[in-house]
């Protein structure tokens, strides 16, 4: 590999990048293929010297101990220095084990939640909409989706109650509720919310894992939303 695109990869993987760099560095991973899979080989080359270190440490470790069993006197601060070593590898490889798939990365990166619609300040003759509208913009997501919930028994047909009940959700990252409300509004054009579902079903698919229905959402041509759909598109394996 050149020496140059080797320091840009191991700068980006140890995470001493600097933000402007590594804002350019991840506009090109998003497109490059090749460059995705030396950063995930890079990860995994790191993680694996990390563990040649602990290796290496218990080894000197097991040579402290003189052939009759006895143990060697070992400075306090030597087992400090162990314990360190040793906590920063298990760090690494726990973060290795638990850090986020290509699909979970793609949707923390690229989903903002729906901000809701303007809430009158006077009384209406929609106060439990509007309720459930202010606890949405609260952040109360949980009490907004149970009360459009409560509402669309009474009205199936709504999109609007529709759209918002599967906004709490994915927001909530419940997408697998999400999705059916989404698919059924993104495929009535005639819907004030099309798009927009349209945009939100494809990020649903992408955080339930669903790559193949995510590339299928013909949203490629968007003017709103198909130039990040593209990029992200190109990611989904």
């Amino acid at each position: 590999m050149d020496r140059t695109r080797f320091e840009a990869i191991e700068a980006y993987v140890l995470g001493k990048m600097p933000t402007g760099e590594r804002d350019a560095f991840e506009q090109v991973l998003a497109t490059d293929a090749g460059l995705r899979a030396e950063v995930d080989l890079q990860r995994e080359n790191t993680l694996a010297v990390e563990l040649g270190g602990v290796e290496r440490m218990l080894k000197t470790l097991g040579a402290e101990h003189a052939d009759d069993g006895t143990k060697r006197s070992t400075p306090w601060g030597q087992y400090l220095k162990y314990a360190a070593m040793v906590a920063i590898v298990v760090s690494g490889a726990f973060w290795m084990l638990t850090r986020p798939t290509t699909n979970e990365r793609l949707f923390a990166e690229h989903f903002t939640a729906d901000p809701g619609l303007p809430v009158p300040m006077s009384s209406t003759n929609d106060q439990p909409f509007q309720d459930a509208m202010v606890a949405f913009k609260l952040g109360d997501l949980e009490e907004a989706r149970d009360k459009w919930s409560s509402l669309l028994q009474a009205e199936p047909t709504n999109d609007t109650l529709r759209y918002y009940i599967a906004s709490a959700a994915l927001a909530m990252e419940d997408a697998a509720a999400a999705i059916p409300l989404y698919e059924s509004i993104s495929a009535d054009r005639t819907s004030a919310f099309h798009q927009k579902a349209r945009w939100y079903l494809f990020l649903a698919y992408v955080r339930s894992g669903d790559s193949a229905k995510a590339k299928a959402v013909p949203i490629d041509e968007d003017p709103t939303y198909g130039e990040r759909a593209r990029a992200i598109k190109a990611q989904l394996k």
